[in-house]
């Protein structure tokens, strides 16, 4: 089962604006009719319960969305790029890997989130005519598209999370209590991967069980498998404590206390869920020495269920107790998600700041817009440019800073050289 990948994401481009003046016959000086750029499209996540890992993303973790086109005369405005769609299943928490912030938590069927916006498209000719200068012979060109690298960790959905020892029983239990067919086996570590099975009670309330690798001691830690899916369960609303009532090393009291240190050392949210402990084997060891394991229990203010998963004893008390549990257990938390902010074109802030190597660098969401989309080869988009970053202010602030006529600044992730009159790209 793949439950953890990183993949790159890559918006669409915006389109350029066109630079183009109406051309007709018996029409002189017919004025600006350059089109804008189309918009570019979006990457999008959406949660859906068709899938159960992220065995999809095995072969293709490169997505891109497709650019915006081009404006043209006769103000023909480009077409839009095509968003992208990508499903993932439910339970899946998306990650920036640059930043570390947790993008979404998508829990529920067919939420969304839009991870990387497709840039705007630039403006035409047309757009820049006014009374004073009406043929204007610039245009912009479209926002570049964003990229990121995302990392997908998928955590098992189970309102009761299966938690024991290598060869306690966890897949056979499983198993008996519903129709998922886990690999079984005599020998530990026959789980690799966290199983899912839906279960139903009498009334014909469903329940669903996670079954994950067993743990070791100092799982925790990093030893063994159990610790690599812990994740899956601290999703569920309860926790089942299976033990092996026919083991004497650890004993089944003993096993039960070294699983809870290893949540609590894993994580205390986790150690406090509310708790099902199961006993399981009891078809191999004798009524008294099942009445000894649930008396040690009950001293210890624990009414343990006493099972034989094998011989199918117990399973329809373990449904309803799970069930009982599951119905008073507050819902588990989402990860924290860190609020994904699209570009305001009318915020002209910007900031200063200084680089690791001295040099100066003025940055802010309008600055840099329109750095992008400003062509240097063609000398009107440069002039205007440096009437724009003039009339917001940034020669000011970078001389106020320090900043002297012929030193490198970088603006809006561009290196310049600061002059007299006019702030030259280099």
């Amino acid at each position: 089962m793949l439950d953890e990948v990183i993949v790159r994401v890559t918006s669409g481009h915006g389109g350029n604006g066109a630079m183009s003046f109406r051309r007709e016959k018996y029409v002189e000086k017919g004025g600006p009719d350059g089109g804008e750029g189309g918009r570019g499209g979006d990457v999008i996540f959406v949660s859906t319960g068709r899938y159960s890992s992220l065995q999809f993303f095995a072969k293709k973790r490169t997505f891109r969305a497709q650019a915006g086109e081009p404006g043209a005369g006769r103000n023909k405005h480009g077409s839009d790029g095509l968003d992208i769609t990508i499903l993932v299943p439910l339970g899946t928490v998306l990650t920036d890997i640059v930043s570390e912030e947790v993008l979404a938590d998508l829990v529920d069927e067919g939420e969304t989130v839009t991870v990387a916006h497709g840039g705007s498209g630039g403006r035409g000719n047309a757009s820049f005519a006014t009374s004073v200068d009406r043929a204007p012979r610039y245009c912009e060109q479209g926002i570049p598209a964003e990229e990121r690298r995302i990392r997908l960790r998928l955590k098992v959905l189970g309102d009761v999370g299966i938690v024991g020892f290598p060869n306690a029983g966890k897949s056979t239990l499983l198993s008996k209590l519903s129709a998922a067919h886990p690999k079984i086996a005599d020998y530990p570590f026959t789980t690799l991967s966290p199983n899912l099975g839906v279960a139903f009670s009498p009334n014909s309330e469903r329940i669903t069980f996670a079954d994950i690798p067993g743990l070791v001691e100092g799982a925790a830690e990093g030893r063994g498998l159990g610790n690599k899916f812990l994740a899956h369960i601290e999703r569920s609303r309860v926790l089942l404590f299976l033990v092996d009532g026919s083991s004497s090393d650890p004993d089944p009291v003993q096993a039960y206390h070294l699983l809870c240190r290893e949540l609590e050392q894993y994580s205390e949210q986790l150690a406090g869920k509310p708790r099902l402990i199961v006993v399981n084997k009891i078809d191999l060891i004798s009524a008294q020495k099942r009445t000894g394991i649930r008396t040690r229990f009950v001293h210890q203010g624990i009414e343990p269920l006493m099972i034989s998963a094998l011989e199918n004893r117990g399973i329809d008390a373990v449904i309803e107790r799970g069930l009982a549990l599951v119905q008073s257990a507050p819902v588990p938390p989402r990860e924290q998600v860190t609020r994904i902010y699209k570009l305001k074109l009318s915020d002209e802030t910007f900031e200063i700041s200084r680089l690791p190597d001295g040099m100066l660098s003025a940055s802010g969401r309008y600055l840099d817009r329109i750095i992008h989309t400003t062509d240097f080869e063609k000398p009107f988009q440069v002039t205007l440019l440096d009437q724009r970053m003039r009339k917001i202010g940034v020669e000011k602030a970078l001389r106020k800073k320090g900043a002297r006529d012929g030193q490198s600044v970088m603006i809006g992730g561009h290196v310049f050289t600061l002059g007299e009159e006019t702030t030259t790209k280099r």
